[in-house]
Formats: C-alpha cells, sequence, structure tokens
C-alpha cells in the first residue's frame, strides 16, 4: 500500500508540473497566435486569394503545360480560315517577331521584308505532319516553314535533321523557314551555329521564345480587339495570361504589391507557417490516401514517411512467410518512401527481408526471389 501511495504522489508532481509548463508554453506562444489571426483576419489577405484564384480557362482544364494543347492553340491562331476572324494577322505576326532577328544573316532563305508583302491568306497549318508539330505551308508564294514547339522538353534523337529531310524532299523549290520555339532561348543559342550534314540545302533552325509569342498576341489585343468576337478576345485573353504565369513565370503587379504588404504587416505568422510548412508530411499524407484507395493494394504498415505495401492478390502468400520482420513475415514488399535522408523524392523501392531460419534453404529462396524479381520488374540490387 505505502509503495501505491508513493507512486500517486509522484504523479500528482507530475501532473503539477505538466500544467505549470502548459501556462508557460501558453505565456510563450500567445503572441504568435494573435500574429496568426490577425493574418486570417485580414482583408488584404482575402483580397490576394480573389487575385489569385482569378479563373482561366486553360488552368481550369490543366492545359499549361500540355505541349500539343499549346501547338493546337497556336494552329488555330495562325490558321486564316479560322473562327478568330483574323485572317493571316497572327500568323504574320508571328513569323515577324521569330525572323526579325536574323532577317539580314545570309543563312536564313527569308527576310523579314518577304513576310511583309506575303499575301498569307492560303495557309495551310498542319499539325503533326510527318511528326512535325507545326508546318505552315503556303503554295501562292512558295513558302514553307517548321515550328518545333517544345514546353519544358528538350530536342531529341534527330527529329530536326529529319524533319528538314522531310521537307526539303517535298517541297523542293519552295523558300524555307526553321524555327525552335520554346519557353526560353537558354538551349537554343547554337542552333543558328548548328548545320545538318547530308542534305541537299543547309538548315538553320531559329530559336523562338514564348515571350515573343506573348508580345504578339498582347499585339492583337491591342489593335484587333474591335473586330473580334467577345468570346474568342476572352479566350485569347486566357491563353496570354496563362502564359504570363505559368511559362514565363510572370506575376501581376498588383498581386506582387499586395503580397509585399501583406508580408510586412504580418511577417511573424508568415515566417511561422513558412517555417512549419512541412512538405514531406503532406506528400506522405497524400500517398497513403492515394494507396488506401486502391482496392487491390494492401498496407501493412505505415510509419517514419514510408508506406510498406502489397497487391491484394498475391497467389500462394503463405510461401512468402519466411522473413525475419513484422508485421506479416513476408520476405517481399513494396516500399513508398517519403524519407529524403538518401533521395531527394519520393521513391519505390521493392525490399527483401532477411530469412526467419537462416539456413541454406531458406538463403537459397532468398536468393532465387531476388532474381526473379530483378529478371522480373528490371531493378537493380542495392
Amino acid at each position: 500500500m505505502d509503495g501505491f501511495i508513493c507512486m500517486m504522489k509522484q504523479e500528482n508532481l507530475l501532473v503539477q508540473d505538466k500544467h505549470n509548463r502548459k501556462d508557460v508554453m501558453s505565456t510563450d506562444t500567445k503572441e504568435k497566435i494573435q500574429q496568426l489571426e490577425k493574418l486570417l483576419l485580414s482583408e488584404d489577405l482575402e483580397e490576394l486569394n480573389n487575385l489569385a484564384n482569378h479563373f482561366n480557362i486553360f488552368n481550369a482544364l490543366r492545359l499549361q503545360n500540355n505541349e500539343i494543347r499549346h501547338s493546337n492553340f497556336l494552329a488555330w491562331l495562325m490558321s486564316p480560315y479560322e473562327t478568330h476572324g483574323l485572317g493571316d494577322y497572327f500568323l504574320k505576326e508571328f513569323l515577324k517577331s521569330a525572323i526579325k532577328e536574323y532577317s539580314l544573316d545570309e543563312k536564313i532563305e527569308i527576310s523579314l521584308k518577304d513576310i511583309v508583302f506575303y499575301n498569307l491568306d492560303d495557309a495551310d497549318i498542319k499539325r503533326e505532319y510527318k511528326h512535325i508539330d507545326l508546318l505552315v505551308i503556303s503554295r501562292q508564294n512558295q513558302f514553307v516553314c517548321i515550328i518545333e514547339n517544345k514546353i519544358w522538353s528538350k530536342e531529341h534523337g534527330c527529329q530536326l535533321k529529319n524533319y528538314a529531310k522531310t521537307i526539303n524532299s517535298e517541297f523542293k523549290n519552295f523558300k524555307k523557314l526553321y524555327i525552335y520555339l520554346s519557353p526560353t532561348n537558354e538551349c537554343n543559342s547554337e542552333l543558328l551555329n548548328r548545320c545538318y550534314q547530308g542534305l541537299n540545302n543547309t538548315v538553320y533552325y531559329i530559336p523562338m521564345n514564348y515571350l515573343q509569342v506573348h508580345d504578339v498576341i498582347n499585339k492583337i489585343l491591342k489593335f484587333k480587339a474591335k473586330s473580334m468576337n467577345e468570346d474568342v478576345k476572352i479566350f485569347i485573353e486566357h491563353y496570354n495570361s496563362m502564359l504570363e504565369r505559368n511559362i514565363m513565370g510572370q506575376t501581376n503587379e498588383d498581386v506582387i504589391a499586395l503580397c509585399r504588404k501583406i508580408y510586412r504587416e504580418n511577417k511573424v505568422a508568415i515566417d511561422l507557417i513558412v517555417e512549419n510548412n512541412d512538405f514531406k508530411a503532406e506528400l506522405y499524407e497524400v500517398l497513403l490516401d492515394i494507396l488506401r484507395s486502391q482496392k487491390d493494394i494492401k498496407i501493412t504498415s505505415a510509419e517514419d514517411y514510408c508506406v510498406q505495401c502489397l497487391p491484394s492478390q498475391i497467389n500462394n502468400e503463405e510461401k512468402l512467410k519466411f522473413a525475419d520482420w513484422s508485421p506479416d513475415d513476408i520476405i517481399v514488399h513494396i516500399h513508398f518512401i517519403c524519407n529524403f535522408k538518401w533521395k531527394d523524392c519520393l521513391y519505390v523501392e521493392i525490399a527483401v527481408g532477411k530469412t526467419k531460419d537462416n539456413d541454406d534453404i531458406s538463403n537459397s529462396k532468398r536468393v532465387k526471389l531476388i532474381e526473379l524479381l530483378q529478371e522480373k520488374l528490371g531493378f537493380k540490387k542495392f
């Protein structure tokens, strides 16, 4: 009995100590909580939320990073006979923007003057013709233009040379222009200095970026807005806004000014939010939700930012139960790992445990299993 009373006294002291520490903690965090509440009640924050969540059809449909959708939109704008009612205006402005820096370069067959005086009302815009992203053909001007469009990807293989070879063969007597369009020109400075051997003519691709496309669209909205259908105008404005935010990384000046104002007035609260924003934990929770929603996956363990699981329909599961690890003694598992101790991203690991009985038969089974997994899945052992 004495021992029990003594233990109760110790527990009372511990409880009292916890209350004291709680009071100290409350005093220490009170100011931070007030700062967070001030931020939550900020009208500036509400205004910023409205500006940031401005509806954009391209973002809503998640088309901002889709290379094919960008090419489709550009093809629509370039086509003189399309419903936008712009005729060949966008196409000519696009080509003028591409060529203006290289008009006097002897390597280029077409000059700025040529483009200005061309009537491109007959232009035929082809998508994915012989795998070429955009092909402009004007038979009355004997002119053809290849446009290779890249959104966050790079040239692969000999595609540029192959496209040029195709066009040189099919449009022998046409003047030709080759354009390499990408978000920036950083990786394309060597294009003009690259010579493709084995072709009848020397081929040079002109680098063009999406800032130029954005500027051409701004010109349309400035000088052609009155002649456009209102729905068409809004559609084009949405595309240009999407380019600014998602491709060019630009932010509206009003948004920037408001962000700075909110940070100045709520620095403590915002720094606290950033400090306690655990990306790894958020990623782990999302991963867990996805795996739990899969009916064909059985999760056996979820801890330390690692989810251990297996397909739920494995045949002869009992034959795999010879491992020396919990919770189910199955020798092999799939690990989805969000722990960035060894790697800088989420990764998947096929883990094979140690055998329960360290004998020749068990070890032989384990080696055969590893060899089978390597053969079927193509992974490397480490």
